[in-house]
């Protein structure tokens, strides 16, 4: 759990530190108050990145040179978090004092799960969100996803270089690191898959929520009647002539059926995102469960997404299943309600200052 939090230079937030604690707390004011900055901190400070923006200075106070957030954390262990990025995107990140030697050393310390307008439309989006999705799960429930990835990435970077150069060069090292590592991938991918799966129909029932016939789906990027090795030997031809790697796990995708048929073909836009907001509940209980560690849950004005009815059936599981919420609204009397009068904290935001509105 995050009980204090402290972010400098972070766009309109020039200085600001408050206590947190167990349960939900709500930062209200109008959009653009700077909100939503104080999420997006925290999760500079879970994984190096802000979820805004793939520019660190975009979110750096335009009069200052770095942005720095740090957060103590309370649970099973005591430990400090810190970050500081500076314009260019140069930095550091600490945990208990020490430098980490990769931003995944933060998420493993403060498992975040992020559910904001971005995740909530993932189900009609493309297979890259998809891809980034499913793997930031599986990277917190199977031991040596990280590893494996990073070999599989490394080798089909190496292999897509040597296609590029079009000179018939030797690439069968890599074509075996790829068969290998991909097939480690999948394998990861389907078991996390299962269990997340097993936990959506749970937190569906528990909304009250009917999808019959919902299932969701590994399209692994290769054709599922033969091993990688075999997919790779086929497309070579083809992958010569286009000079990048056409089969593996970077092409994959997930996809939610309904009814036989993919979702986004079938629910509206309101019931896709509630199908969305259920699937980031039911991460982090696998996270939990597989874990021990319970996630962060980030919030991002959620009640303007869901009806009401689906919103409060939301938060009302995130409080029974003991999760710490941070999450912004403009009105705290909707979530008030729902958790019956179960907000932990209430904070005012209005041009970046924070006052506590208990």
């Amino acid at each position: 759990m995050l009980n204090q939090l402290s972010i400098e230079n972070f766009r309109n937030i020039s200085s600001m530190s408050l206590p947190l604690s167990k349960g939900v707390t709500a930062f209200v004011g109008e959009n653009g108050a700077g909100k939503t900055s104080i999420l997006d901190a925290v999760h500079l400070l879970g994984t190096g990145k802000p979820f805004s923006t793939h520019r660190i200075d975009n979110v750096i106070n335009r009069n200052a040179a770095a942005v720095q957030v740090v957060g103590h954390m309370v649970g099973p262990s005591k430990v400090v978090l810190g970050v500081r990025r500076n314009r260019g995107g140069s930095g550091e990140a600490r945990v208990g004092g020490s430098p980490v030697k990769a931003l995944s050393e933060l998420a493993k310390a403060m498992p975040l799960v992020v559910i904001n307008a971005d995740t909530l439309n993932i189900v009609r989006d493309g297979p890259e969100g998809r891809r980034r999705f499913i793997d930031s799960f599986v990277f917190h429930v199977e031991q040596n996803f990280a590893q494996t990835s990073r070999r599989y990435l490394h080798a089909l970077k190496q292999r897509n270089a040597l296609l590029r150069e079009r000179r018939g060069i030797d690439d069968s090292v890599w074509v075996r690191d790829l068969a290998a590592a991909g097939e480690l991938l999948a394998a990861s991918r389907d078991r996390a898959i299962i269990a997340l799966s097993h936990a959506v129909s749970g937190v569906l029932a528990d909304m009250h929520v009917s999808l019959p016939e919902w299932q969701l789906i590994q399209r692994c990027g290769w054709g599922a009647d033969r091993s990688l090795a075999d997919a790779l030997a086929s497309s070579v031809v083809s992958d010569r002539q286009r000079g990048f790697t056409q089969v593996g796990p970077h092409r994959g995708d997930v996809v939610f059926f309904v009814g036989g048929s993919p979702a986004h073909e079938v629910l509206s836009r309101g019931q896709m995102k509630v199908l969305m907001a259920a699937t980031k509940l039911a991460q982090a209980r696998v996270m939990h469960q597989e874990t021990g560690v319970a996630p962060v849950l980030l919030v991002d004005d959620v009640a303007a997404e869901l009806d009401t009815e689906n919103a409060a059936g939301l938060f009302r599981n995130m409080v029974s299943d003991g999760f710490q919420v941070l999450a912004t609204m403009v009105d705290a009397s909707g979530p008030m309600a729902w958790t019956k009068n179960g907000l932990s904290n209430v904070f005012h935001v209005e041009h970046g200052a924070i006052t506590e509105a208990n």
